[in-house]
Parts: structure tokens; sequence; C-alpha cells
């Protein structure tokens, strides 16, 4: 599998912690996973440019598709692109994969729907076009909606 459509890649430490019984990573870490490659993401696409404090994101809709296990001493990367934005949501894919020697295996890929959020008034906001604009020249795509 190629996984050249995206444009970000994190990579992931596996924590002991993240283990569970049957020496896997628990199913529940995958979620911490793609999160912590999204915030990543989108600290190298806006870097200071947004005020996390009074606008962000909320998940609206999160899905993992779970393939090959994942164990402690894997070497894990997550890769992330946006794959679509409405008027104030957006819609992030993720992979999961680990390296087996010279090849990428993926373990998991998951679907993210973020909600665009006024935090000081704790309601949904319109994608502002400078998110917008720095998302489609980061991914070579026209994200504006016309």
């Amino acid at each position: 599998m190629t996984f050249k459509n995206y444009k970000h890649c994190a990579p992931i430490q596996v924590r002991f912690s993240d283990v569970d019984k049957l020496n896997h990573v628990n199913n529940a870490y995958y979620l911490t996973y793609l999160e912590t490659a999204r915030v990543q993401y989108f600290r190298q696409v806006f870097g200071n440019q947004v005020n996390w404090s009074e606008t962000g994101f909320v998940i609206a809709r999160s899905e993992i598709n779970y393939k090959v296990p994942i164990y402690l001493n894997d070497d894990i990367h997550c890769f992330t692109t946006v794959e679509k934005l409405g008027n104030k949501s957006m819609t992030l894919q993720n992979a999961i994969v680990k390296k087996v020697g010279n090849e990428l295996v993926e373990c998991a890929d998951g679907i993210i729907v973020l909600v665009a959020m006024d935090y000081t008034t704790h309601t949904k906001i319109p994608l502002p076009d400078l998110w917008r604009e720095l998302i489609s020249e980061f991914e070579g795509k026209n994200f504006f909606i016309i």
C-alpha cells in the first residue's frame, strides 16, 4: 500500500500503558494516536495563526477500522490528510502504520469529522477563510466553496 496521498506523517510512541493483557495496543488508544497526529498536523499547517483558546474544533464523528495489531515495540506512524471541507466542518482521513522491514503495514484507518467552534460562545462557526486557505495550500487542493 502507498501513502502518497498523505502530506503529513507523525511518529507515534507506543507506551507500555497502551498495551493490554493480550500484549497488543488496546483499541481505545488508537483514538489517542489519531489525536496526537491531528494536533501535529494543525501545528504544522496553521502554525501560530489560530488562537486555540478562542476558536478550534470539536469531534462530531470518529470511525476506526482495525486491520493489524500494534505491539509495544512497533515503529508506528500516523498519516493525516483533509479529505473534505464543508461550511462548518471538515473530514480528516488517517492511516496508522507500522514499519516492518522496509514496508509500511497499515494497522488501522480512521475518519474524523471536526466541527469549527467558537469556544467563547460555545457555538458552531463557519470555517474561517484563513483555515481553508492554509489547508488548501498544504494539501495542494482547492477547498474553497464556490
